[in-house]
């Protein structure tokens, strides 16, 4: 990857929910086409998740975070480039 191309590390944003104020937690990944969607929820029993989940959308290309962790599960594997 070219070192000038500017990236996203998902583990330095912070989520705030709307309805509580409070932060969300990274609680789920998904892939869509050139797209990593993080899913952050609130972790209390005053938010109804359904109406306060959040979904970042990160371009693959910009994911600094699943590149550097080939283990996790949004992460590639060694052969992937």
């Amino acid at each position: 990857m070219d070192e000038s191309v500017p990236t996203i590390n998902i583990r330095n944003i912070s989520i705030k929910c709307g309805n509580c104020g409070e932060y969300q937690t990274l609680c789920g990944f998904s892939r869509r086409d050139d797209w990593h969607i993080y899913v952050y929820e609130c972790e209390n029993q005053i938010c109804d998740p359904q109406v306060t989940r959040t979904l970042v959308e990160v371009p693959v290309f910009l994911d600094e975070f699943a590149r550097r962790d080939p283990q996790w599960r949004g992460g590639r594997s060694g052969h992937e480039r």
